[in-house]
Parts: structure tokens; C-alpha cells; sequence
């Protein structure tokens, strides 16, 4: 023990000397008078104690503490445990409570913990019941590391070693300085398990070329087993495979060809014979979807007077063995095509090319409602292309199905504008990777006026820039189903030329490609196909979201996946591009059972959108029936590495001998300031008030 002063000084003390010499000497006249002798002590006493308390004074002392350290005990209450052939659920239940009452009966502290996908304290207060539905043994090892091991005696673990979510056993580095003894449950022989892990397949193919599907089935049981594995479209067989498994949790890929003979979203189902003794079933069917697309669009061109767009329009756009195009051209009176073909026929997209013109306006203003009816009821986009010779009243009706008129009469065609593309076409195709403004620097070849169009409600990809007035060049508008495009120069061949020859090579493709697209598009289909690996997972499972976009782009767009339950936001995960499948792929856990819903959100300079969004189902996990077996290895690893015990479930009275109690002594400071201690302020009080007695008693006040 020692005493400090906060406020110390010589001149204090020298203070106090002078101050008590002048007590001595004030009363030593009446000390000798034994009546007084009493009263001056008191009071010197009390003068003495207070002006001690204003040095401030403080003790400190030096404790030693001494406390048991309690063991930490971790039950393994996953599905696994009750399947286990030996010990029974029950039996495990009351061996687990009998060796805790024998830990209690040698008086050693304990804190039991629960486990499987979370870690709790309801051994107790909660059903003894093994219905975890996924083991999760990273939260005990991180629980223990947490306390630094200062707080505990040691851990004892009870468990089967199955743990399927969370991160794995790290052994290295682990940081523990307590032993964990372990009690394994169950026996080293797996149950025979078939499974469907996974089924590989793009997420969006072409109606008539083929595709693969991989279907990864794992298996665990006795070696050299026989499996029939078969493909059904609907309920069509498709294929059928034998495999030969090596067993020991192995991996095996049977490979399926596809070619699917129509468009939608297919659904595939994979099946895998299941076993007399397997256990778990559910994993032994799978069903993955995949978004079938065209293979050939149908497009129609009219044109009404040959000219160089008219070429072009053959040579560059439609020199794809995708597009299957019929053309109209009208000379002498008469189409190169009869114009029933056109009429009997469905079409993706209609173009007209410098038409109607003056020798067939009369016709084409009586087809206006039919027209309409026909690219109502097949869901047809429709383009026109201005050109030298279009019959100005005729083409205005038709531009009225777009909801467009003509601002004012026909522009001379005696002058070429500069032009310029706006912010619009990044807007319309923000994942197609071109920045025009920056790597063109807008600075393109001027052409040609055609006609000036009042753009309405349409959306405006190019100006030209004549005076201080914006004249719309491309113009694209969408009502319901249809959707329909405007280009109103009749310059676009020699675009085309001009741009070839003044290093503008991939200028024009990079412009109109993503248009023509879109046109062909029709309003249920994407930018982006995204899709599960799986239509069904158990609780527990990762799951994997694939995808891919329709039109391939210079850069590749980030992209996150947004996870919901009952429409409130439970993760988000960052999409990966595998550049050699050119598609994305996002991965995350099936954490609970019922439907999560997913949100595609994709990111392109700074702008996002969501592009995709489907569901997956989470069924009440089975996952813990894949593998019911006593992992011992890992468990064996764990223990010896803490210098703890491994212990069969028959052997777990082993164990008691090993928990023994533990005492730890540690040495603590206490510091105490007198004048805040209430008892110092008593005693002070007791003094003064019987100095008071006692003058009041000789007369003294």
C-alpha cells in the first residue's frame, strides 16, 4: 500500500508545522486542566484529518483475485445427428445431459452452447431436438477465438464434424491456447447419398443450334456404383447416360447436347436413378430454365424507288444468316415480289425505303388501316428511311401510326449539315460500351437534310445542328408492343461511305447494330438473361445466378445481385464476367426456406437500372442428410492442434477425467480518495459533534 497527494507541496507542509505549533501553544496553557485536555484533542484531531483531506490524498493497494474458469460446451443439434444409426436421437439427447450433470458434480462451471446455422444458449430452455437445417461449425471456432481462450478453461465440442455452410476449419494459425476436446457422434461409414449438385447450361441459346448441358452429380457410399442419368424437355425424353461413380463424396459431369425446335423459356428435367438404402431423395431431381430466342427474324423491305440506301441496306444490315428478308421493290407499275407474300406473312420488321412515292401514293393511303392492323396483331416494328423521292402526304400517314407528323414541308436537299449524337442513344443501349462523344468527338461527316419531324413524345438519338435549331436525324419511339424507328436523311449511304474512308471503320455497325436489335425485339424480351442453376435448392445451398447479355459489348457492365425475402432486402452480391463464356455468374446462400426474389442491377457510367429479376425456391433443407457420417478427420486435426482429446461418442467418459477445475489468480489495483470515501466524512462529522458536546458540557459556547 502506498499514499499519494495530489496537491503536494513543501509550503503546504511547512503550512501545516507552523499551523500546529500555533494549536500547541494557543492551548497548552489549559492542556494541564484536565477538564480541557479532551476538548483539545478532538480538536486537533479534526483539524488535522481535514486538512489532510485537502492534500487530496489516495491509497492504492494491491488484490489478488482468485476465480474458476469455466469450460465451454458446444451441442451440435443439426438435422445430421439424428440420423446417425448409433446413438439414437433419444439416446444422444440423455447421454449429452448425463455428462453435463457429471461435469456439475465435480463443481466445475460450465456454459453450454447450441449450434447448427446459428449459435445459442437453448440447450436448456429449448427443445432437445436435433432439427438444425444446416451446421455452421466456423461460429464455434470463432466464438472460442473470440475470448481469447482468457475466459474459459477449455471447450468441449459435440458433433458429427458435417459442417455444409460457413467457412471451413482453419487450423493454421488458429490462436487458441485452450484445449478443445471433442466427442465425435456417429460412425466413419457414410450413408449412401445420390445427388444432383449442379446443372450448367446458358442461360439464353438460339432456337435450332445446339447447346450444352452439364449436369455435376455427386455421390456418396460404396465405390464402382452404376447410375442412370435422363433429360427430359417437358415430359420428352431427350437422353439418357450410365455412369460408373468411385463414390468417397466424388464428383462426376454427364454431358447432354440440346437443340431446342422452339422459342420461350424451355425447362429442362434431370433425373438420377435413387438408391434401396438412400436416405435423402429430394436431391435426386432438378429442373434448370433456359430462355430459348429466335433463330431467324423475318424482316421485310418496301422500296419504293431503287436508290443507293437501297443497296446498303442489303449488303450491310441484313448480311445475317439470322435475318430472313423479303424484298418489295416497286418498278413499272409493279413489285419485284408479289405484295401477297407481304400480306400472308409475319414479320419481325417492315422498312420502308424511300416509299410510298408518287406512282404508288394512291395505293398505299387505302392500305393505311389495314397496314395498321397487320403490325398490331403480329407485334411488328416498323422503320422508315427518308429518301429522294417519298410522297410527303402519304408518308406523314404513316408516320401518324408513330404518333409523329411533319413539323413543317420537305427541307432542300441543297445543303449538308454537321450533326451529332445525343445523350439519348447511351440512355436507350447504356450497356453496349460505346461513348461516341468521346471517342468520336461528334465530330462526323455533315449530310444531307431530308425531312423535319416534330418529335413528340419520341426519343431522339441524333440532331442535325442547323442555325441555333435542333433538327431530329434518329428518332425512336415505342407504343405497346410496337416499336418503331426514323431516319430522315436520305444521305445514309454516303454515311456509310464517307465514314469507311476517313477512319471511322467501325463507326457505322457500332451505331446502327443496337437499333436494328431493338427493333427486332419484340416488348417481352430482354437486354439481359439471367437464371438460376437450379429451379429448386435446400436450405443452406449455394446458389448460382447466371447471365449473359443479348448484345456483346466493348466493356464489360458491373453488375449486382439484390436478394429479397418477403420484399425486404437480405443481401446483395457482386456479379463476376467470365470473359471466355461472356457471360456474368453471382453466387450467395440459401440462408432461409421459402421464396427469395432477385433483382439484376447492372451499372454503366454511373447509371444503373435493374435488367432482370426472377425467384428461386428454398426448400426446408435436406442438406444435412447428404453426408451422415462421422467427419472424424478434421475433428481429430482440431484437437490435437489445442492440445485437446478426441473422443468417440461410446469413449465420452473419458472426457470427465479431463475436465478439471481451473483456478486463475490474477493481481488487481485499487485505488482510494479519502475525501470521497463517505465513511472518512462520518468519522470528520463524529469528531466535530463531540467537541461540541463537550465544550456545551464546560460551558464553553
Amino acid at each position: 500500500m502506498n499514499i499519494e497527494f495530489t496537491y503536494y507541496s513543501h509550503l503546504i507542509w511547512l503550512f501545516l508545522i507552523i499551523f500546529v505549533i500555533i494549536i500547541y501553544f494557543g492551548y497548552i496553557k489549559i492542556f494541564y486542566i484536565s477538564n480541557y485536555k479532551l476538548l483539545i484533542i478532538f480538536r486537533v484531531l479534526s483539524f488535522a484529518i481535514l486538512f489532510f483531506l485537502f492534500l487530496d490524498p489516495r491509497l492504492n493497494f494491491s488484490i489478488l483475485k482468485v476465480k474458476d474458469l469455466p469450460w465451454n460446451i458446444y451441442i451440435d443439434k443439426s438435422l445430421s445427428m439424428a440420423y446417425h444409426s448409433k446413438p439414437s436421437s433419444v439416446a444422444l439427447s440423455s447421454g449429452i445431459d448425463n455428462l453435463i450433470k457429471k461435469i456439475n458434480r465435480k463443481k466445475i462451471q460450465n456454459n453450454v452452447y447450441s449450434f447448427g446455422s446459428e449459435l445459442d444458449t437453448n440447450w436448456y430452455s429449448g427443445e432437445k431436438k436435433f432439427l438444425q437445417s444446416s451446421t455452421n461449425l466456423g461460429l464455434v471456432l470463432d466464438h472460442i477465438k473470440s475470448n481469447k481462450n482468457k475466459n474459459s478453461a477449455g471447450s468441449v465440442i459435440i458433433t458429427d464434424g458435417q459442417a455444409n455452410i460457413g467457412k471451413e476449419l482453419e487450423l493454421e494459425d488458429f490462436g487458441i491456447y485452450r484445449p478443445i476436446h471433442i466427442i465425435g457422434v456417429g460412425n466413419t461409414s457414410p450413408f449412401v447419398d445420390v445427388a444432383i449438385k449442379s446443372i450448367d447450361a446458358p442461360p439464353v441459346i438460339i432456337k435450332g443450334e445446339n447447346a450444352e448441358l452439364t449436369v455435376s452429380i455427386t455421390y456418396n457410399g460404396k465405390p464402382n456404383k452404376k447410375f442412370n442419368i435422363t433429360l427430359y424437355s417437358q415430359d420428352k425424353l431427350m437422353g439418357s447416360k450410365v455412369i460408373f461413380s468411385s463414390g468417397n463424396n466424388s464428383v462426376d459431369k454427364v454431358r447432354f447436347m440440346i437443340k431446342p425446335d422452339q422459342t420461350g423459356k424451355m425447362e429442362y428435367r434431370v433425373q438420377v436413378n435413387s438408391l434401396a438404402d438412400e436416405i435423402n431423395i429430394q436431391n435426386n431431381k432438378q429442373i434448370v430454365s433456359i430462355n430459348v430466342l429466335k433463330n431467324i427474324y423475318m424482316v421485310a423491305v418496301i422500296t419504293g424507288a431503287p436508290n443507293f440506301n437501297t443497296q446498303f441496306l442489303k449488303k450491310n444490315i441484313f448480311d445475317n444468316s439470322k435475318i430472313k428478308f423479303d424484298h418489295f421493290i416497286y418498278r413499272n407499275n409493279s413489285y419485284s415480289t408479289p405484295m401477297k407474300k407481304f400480306w400472308d406473312t409475319k414479320y419481325d420488321l417492315i422498312i420502308f425505303d424511300n416509299h410510298p412515292i408518287d406512282e404508288n401514293a394512291n395505293e398505299w393511303k387505302s392500305y393505311i388501316r389495314v397496314f395498321a392492323k397487320k403490325i398490331l396483331s403480329q407485334k411488328t416494328s416498323l422503320a422508315l428511311i427518308a429518301g429522294y423521292d417519298i410522297q410527303k402526304d402519304i408518308f406523314e400517314s404513316y408516320l401518324k401510326l408513330m404518333e409523329l407528323n411533319y413539323k413543317k414541308s420537305i427541307i432542300k436537299l441543297e445543303s449538308k449539315f454537321p450533326w451529332e449524337i445525343t445523350e439519348n442513344w447511351e440512355l436507350t443501349f447504356p450497356f453496349a460500351g460505346y461513348n461516341f462523344n468521346n471517342e468520336y468527338e461528334n465530330n462526323f461527316p455533315p449530310i444531307y437534310v431530308g425531312i423535319n419531324i416534330s418529335p413528340n413524345n419520341a426519343n431522339v438519338l441524333a440532331n442535325f445542328s442547323i442555325s441555333e435549331m435542333k433538327v431530329p436525324l434518329l428518332l425512336l419511339s415505342e407504343k405497346g408492343p410496337l416499336r418503331f424507328a426514323v431516319w430522315t436523311s436520305p444521305d445514309l449511304n454516303q454515311l456509310h461511305f464517307k465514314t469507311q474512308n476517313e477512319n471511322y471503320t467501325s463507326f457505322f455497325g457500332d451505331f446502327f447494330n443496337p437499333v436494328i436489335t431493338w427493333l427486332m425485339r419484340t416488348s417481352n424480351e430482354k437486354s439481359f438473361y439471367f437464371r438460376s442453376n437450379k429451379n429448386s435448392y435446400q436450405q443452406g445451398e449455394q446458389i448460382s445466378i447466371v447471365g449473359k447479355p443479348i448484345v456483346d459489348s466493348r466493356n464489360n457492365a458491373e453488375g449486382y445481385i439484390h436478394i429479397y425475402s418477403n420484399d425486404s432486402l437480405i443481401n446483395t452480391k457482386q456479379l463476376f464476367y467470365d470473359s471466355n463464356k461472356k457471360s456474368y455468374e453471382g453466387k450467395f446462400w440459401a440462408s432461409k426456406a421459402g421464396k427469395l426474389d432477385y433483382k439484376i442491377e447492372m451499372f454503366d457510367d454511373e447509371k444503373s437500372r435493374i435488367v432482370s429479376e426472377g425467384e428461386v425456391d428454398v426448400q426446408e433443407s435436406q442438406i444435412e442428410l447428404n453426408k451422415v457420417f462421422l467427419n472424424e478427420l478434421p475433428l481429430k486435426k482440431l484437437a490435437n492442434k489445442t492440445n485437446g482429446s478426441f473422443n468417440y461418442w461410446d469413449s465420452r467418459n473419458k472426457l470427465i477425467d479431463l475436465i478439471n477445475k481451473k483456478i486463475e489468480k490474477t493481481v488487481g489495483n485499487t485505488r482510494i480518495i479519502l475525501n470521497r470515501e463517505l465513511k472518512v466524512v462520518v468519522f470528520l462529522i463524529m469528531l466535530v459533534s463531540i467537541e461540541w458536546l463537550l465544550r456545551r458540557r464546560l460551558g464553553l459556547l
